[in-house]
């Protein structure tokens, strides 16, 4: 009958019901908050005493790190699911840095955070879930805190990443973590910088234009200028107000006209190129770069900050090796600059920090051992008065003046002596240098070869800075010392003798190597003069490591 057939049908929605029932709404593991805080506490204990310790097949690297957060939250979870989306949420955000968001997000964390929504997950499962997650805090902290980039890896030169000082850290940390803060953490991180934030910006700029399809080509061709007319016109004014360079309306597109001589001289100043509103091979050439090749600049020095921008948030002086500026930084603001001329490719410039502490008023020039070997000694070869003829002394090591002449240079292949150039207007340094002892026998000073300074790419000198204006940056550095005025320092250089004055209050001096910088609100690009970039890039997408100073 109808009512039958009615209840059968009951009795079968009933039945599925239940079925669906066991299927969706598993019954949770039988296990308490004791059971989780022990298999913590065991795993902590394995990974004190394990060489590699993997979970899921990720290494702990932050073992102490996890032992002491673990310790202080007496082994209980630390990640409710609340907070694990935060996480999930900053780690995401970590692509705005530079940094690759699937270093630090493991998939296992995706598939235990899954089964933990499911109520699936066992005591030992729900362990190491609170561990991968820990881990993946701590890597993303770390790389943002000093780097992913290992610098001494790079180059063996290099002085000055950012010290870990993990055992005063690591109490602030922990106790910002179980308070939940993770955001405030990672922020704190973070270089505080303007021209970083300007930098990170940026990045996202650059993917915009990206993800928009990058911007026109310009073909290559004759030089463009003022008052030309034609279709690559047309693409020069398309090309630059993609990037905000040019930002006019034109009544004709395909006209050269005033603005978009204007524009090019932007482009020009923001991507180190000699400004004068005319777009020749050089110019052309910087525009046709790829967007991505900017995208991965931007990336490169935003982790370059990283190694050594915590540190020099008060007053220091950096020497851009690759921008040819002199820059005197106060509470991140430039207080003063000056153009510089730096190594050639064969004499790179170094990359290292130090404290700036004298200056010398009309110094004496010792040949640096390496252009001894490649330079001095196969001249003296060639011609023994080679040194008399450019009015350079020969000298022991104990200060004895040599005769060249008296040498049989034929059968020298190591420089035994030492070369000097005196004091003097055509001394190589110029009439006053500022001394920082370092091994590479690097400094900043003054030069006989002023006219290179009005050229915009300046690699001339055989390694160390050369300055536009360094009396002036004497006068800064010797302000309120006894009676140091331009004054005093004018008649010092006048009256020809070597003067060592030490500074009162040295200054910390880095020698950097940027190819993307910040300033005023601008972003600048600038030519990868020594090819470095491309190691710094391929680090940076390598899978994460300890630095050495940290293993």
């Amino acid at each position: 009958s109808l009512m039958d057939l009615n209840f059968m049908n009951y009795r079968a929605i009933i039945a599925i019901l239940i079925i669906l029932m066991a299927v969706y709404f598993v019954p949770a593991p039988a296990f308490s908050s004791a059971d989780v805080s022990g298999e913590i506490q065991l795993r902590i204990e394995q990974i004190g005493k394990a060489a590699d310790y993997r979970i899921a097949k990720h290494s702990m690297h932050g073992k102490v790190f996890l032992a002491d957060l673990y310790q202080a939250n007496n082994f209980k979870p630390v990640w409710d699911d609340g907070l694990a989306e935060v996480l999930g949420d900053e780690i995401q955000n970590l692509s705005y840095d530079g940094l690759d968001p699937a270093d630090y997000w493991f998939p296992s964390l995706d598939a235990l955070l899954g089964k933990k929504q499911n109520r699936s997950l066992d005591a030992a499962q729900q362990a190491e879930l609170d561990l991968l997650l820990s881990e993946a805090f701590v890597r993303a902290y770390y790389n943002l805190l000093v780097g992913k980039v290992d610098p001494e890896r790079l180059d063996e030169n290099f002085n000055f990443p950012r010290p870990l000082n993990a055992e005063k850290r690591r109490p602030a940390v922990i106790a910002m973590l179980l308070q939940g803060r993770v955001a405030d953490i990672f922020a704190r991180a973070r270089p505080p910088e303007h021209a970083h934030r300007r930098l990170k910006e940026a990045l996202a700029e650059y993917r915009a234009y990206a993800e928009a399809g990058g911007w026109p080509t310009v073909q290559t061709g004759a030089p463009l200028k003022p008052g030309d007319s034609g279709k690559r016109v047309a693409q020069l004014r398309a090309r630059l107000s993609v990037t905000g360079d040019y930002t006019g309306k034109a009544d004709d597109p395909n006209l050269f006209d005033a603005d978009l001589e204007q524009a090019v001289k932007r482009f020009q100043e923001r991507h180190g190129l000699d400004i004068d509103g005319t777009a020749g091979p050089a110019t052309l050439e910087a525009m046709n770069v790829p967007v991505q090749q900017r995208i991965d600049q931007l990336r490169v020095n935003l982790e370059r900050q990283r190694w050594f921008m915590h540190e020099n948030h008060d007053e220091y002086i950096v020497a851009d090796i690759a921008g040819f500026n002199v820059y005197w930084i106060r509470n991140s603001e430039i207080i003063w600059s000056t153009r510089a001329q730096v190594g050639k490719d064969y004499s790179q410039t170094p990359v290292f920090k130090d404290m700036l502490r004298t200056i010398v008023f009309n110094p004496t020039w010792t040949i640096p051992p390496g252009i001894m070997a490649r330079s001095i000694l196969p001249n003296l070869k060639k011609d023994p008065d080679y040194l008399g003829k450019k009015g350079y002394l020969l000298l022991t090591h104990d200060g004895k003046e040599i005769d060249p002449l008296s040498v049989d240079w034929s059968k020298i292949d190591k420089m035994p002596y030492i070369v000097r150039q005196p004091a003097g207007p055509n001394n190589a340094l110029g009439m006053v240098k500022f001394l920082f002892p370092n091994k590479h026998l690097v400094y900043l000073h003054d030069t006989n070869h002023r006219e290179h300074f009005a050229d915009a790419s300046r690699s001339f000198s055989s390694g160390c800075v050369r300055i536009e204006h360094p009396f002036d940056f004497a006068e800064r550095l010797l302000a309120g010392q006894e009676d140091w005025d331009r004054n005093k320092i004018d008649a010092t250089v006048k009256s020809g003798e070597t003067k060592w004055v030490t500074l009162d209050q040295p200054i910390r001096i880095i020698i950097a190597y940027s190819t993307a910088a910040a300033r005023n609100g601008m972003v600048y690009f600038k030519h990868d003069i020594y090819n470095r970039d491309a190691s710094v890039l391929k680090a940076l997408d390598a899978p994460f490591m300890l630095r050495r100073q940290d293993g």
